[in-house]
């Protein structure tokens, strides 16, 4: 009962009060009167039709080219004998390291129309050919810009997905399709990709439920060139002009998106899955598909991923940082780098407090996110309580709304005069409260995946000798999910850490992370050389913490000390 308080309390109630303000004329303080009129002026906006056709758009390309990418890097590692697989597969996952605003911020240094180092060496080398204009020949601040950027950063999650499909999967109608004298590309189109559709439905699913929540690119790079998206405009139309009943009403059309995507996941892919086997019986093994002279090219693809993904990106952002000021790259910047950034950033105050209050969030954030999701988990998996399966479902509805639609209804919620006298807003709790709402989906189920693995006969044989619910959870259960457990809790507290899109809402003074300081140099002092340098200390910490959570998961499921 407390854990389903917890989380109606996180979610339903923020989401009721969103969609009751939406009807009201005034502020979130004081609502006003009930009114149509937030609804008439949203959905008849010729703003409105562009930034949902942008939208739209920005997704499905997104969604389909990450995709792409990811399938055929998964395709390669898995199912194929290129060389050096093992370093193709730490290639592929260091991207995870890098954060959208980041990755972002280093394409716009490389790819700016003006002052972009790839730019300023493509007009030197087309200038014998007659290209003498001040700027490009490739502008970042486009539709285009931002699919790229995104494309390419949004990849490896989906490659994690995919990979597994890839390993699993029965490669005895492959076979068959070889010693009938059909070619790889044949097998590929014919029998790989169709037994691969359940799989390629979730993923494509999965990454364009992702992509509606994105916020940093459209934010950064949209922004310059006049292209809205619907979370950049929920995101204006509250935080700079305060107009809470519009921001609801626009929040509205998310939460209609996403009740036709859950509706289309459970009719197409759930049902499809099952018309398909793509595991076998005890004779199962992999097969290597032997790729002949196009070995070393695909890894040649592999190491043009990662130059794009992270090397590039990098390398600009620590150059960038080494400089008092960023400028026009040329030879001569060489001389003036210096360590003063870095030294100004560990005695900044704000920087200071701001890293403290990330650390403290991400802290309680992934603390409290991953215990509610063990409790969930057991609820829903091993307790035949009625209405476990509703839970279930509250849990994942934040994955099917974008966080800024999070933000704002946490905003509608403690800033109603009924929530008014606790005093929270402004504070770390609500930021943090957002946040374990934001990673809820996520946790519970990772939670629920690990839950039904783990044999019921432990526990049964704890009741038969007397022990209580409570020490059975504390003694068997969660050190039997530690793995997961710790996992879990690294994922939401690297992500929690560097969060922009609930935490930029929800800012104040009192309660800023180390992600707006970042933001707030980046965008509004425009000092790009302090924000680089931040940006390198965030990408280095962030490593840290993978490596290190690679390290506990791996311990814990081999059992060393």
């Amino acid at each position: 009962m407390a854990a389903a308080a917890v989380l109606i309390w996180i979610v339903v109630i923020p989401l009721i009060y969103l969609i009751v303000f939406s009807f009201r004329s005034g502020t979130a303080a004081a609502p006003g009167d009930w009114t149509l009129a937030n609804y008439a002026l949203v959905y008849t906006s010729k703003m409105t039709h562009a930034a949902l056709g942008n939208t739209l758009i920005y997704t499905l390309m997104v969604a389909t080219l990450s995709m792409a990418i990811a399938g055929g890097l998964a395709w390669l590692v898995e199912r194929t004998d290129m060389p050096y697989r093992g370093a193709a597969w730490v290639m592929i996952l260091l991207p995870i390291a890098m954060p959208g605003m980041l990755s972002s911020m280093a394409w716009i240094l490389l790819l700016g129309p003006r002052t972009g180092l790839i730019n300023v060496i493509l007009r030197g080398l087309l200038a014998p050919f007659g290209y003498d204009a001040p700027s490009g020949p490739i502008n970042i601040y486009s539709m285009e810009g931002m699919i790229f950027v995104e494309s390419v950063r949004g990849s490896t999650t989906l490659f994690l997905m995919l990979v597994a499909g890839f390993r699993l999967m029965d490669p005895a109608l492959e076979e068959a399709a070889s010693m009938s004298g059909a070619r790889t590309g044949y097998t590929l189109r014919k029998i790989t990709l169709p037994l691969m559709l359940p799989m390629l439905l979730a993923t494509w699913m999965y990454s364009f439920i992702g992509t509606l929540d994105d916020f940093e690119t459209p934010l950064l790079i949209g922004l310059p060139a006049q292209i809205f998206l619907l979370p950049t405009v929920i995101y204006f139309t509250a935080y700079l002009s305060s107009s809470w009943g519009l921001a609801a009403a626009y929040a509205t059309i998310f939460l209609l998106i996403s009740v036709v995507l859950v509706f289309v996941y459970h009719r197409v892919v759930l049902r499809r899955t099952s018309q398909f086997a793509t595991v076998s019986g005890k004779a199962y093994r992999p097969r290597q598909i032997e790729l002949g002279r196009m070995r070393w090219p695909a890894l040649g693809l592999v190491i043009l991923y990662f130059i794009l993904a992270v090397m590039l990106p990098l390398l600009i952002l620590v150059l960038a940082s080494l400089l008092p000021f960023y400028r026009v790259p040329a030879w001569d910047m060489f001389s003036e780098l210096t360590l003063m950034n870095y030294e100004q950033l560990f005695s900044n105050t704000r920087v200071l407090r701001a890293a403290g209050n990330s650390l403290w969030v991400s802290f309680w954030v992934a603390s409290g996110t991953m215990i509610l999701a063990f409790l969930l988990a057991w609820v829903i998996v091993r307790q035949r309580v009625p209405g476990r399966m509703i839970l279930d479902s509250i849990a994942f509805i934040p994955h099917a709304i974008p966080a800024v639609v999070v933000a704002v209804a946490m905003i509608m919620f403690y800033l109603s005069p009924a929530m008014q006298w606790t005093g929270l807003y402004g504070g770390l709790i609500v930021l943090s409260l957002a946040l374990v709402t934001r990673f809820i989906a996520f946790a519970s189920r990772t939670s629920n995946a690990a839950m039904t693995q783990i044999d019921a006969s432990l526990e049964e044989a704890a009741y038969v000798s007397g022990a209580r619910k409570a020490r059975v959870l504390a003694r068997i259960l969660f050190p039997l999910l530690l793995p997961t457990f710790v996992a879990g809790w690294i994922f939401v507290a690297a992500n929690a850490f560097r969060n922009l899109n609930v935490s930029l809402l929800l800012s104040t003074p009192q309660n800023e992370l180390i992600s707006v300081t970042l933001y707030d140099y980046w965008e509004r002092q425009a000092d790009f050389s302090m924000a680089s340098a931040l940006g390198v200390v965030l990408v280095v910490g962030l490593a840290a913490i993978t490596i290190l959570a690679r390290q506990l998961i791996a311990r814990g499921y081999s059992g060393n000390d």
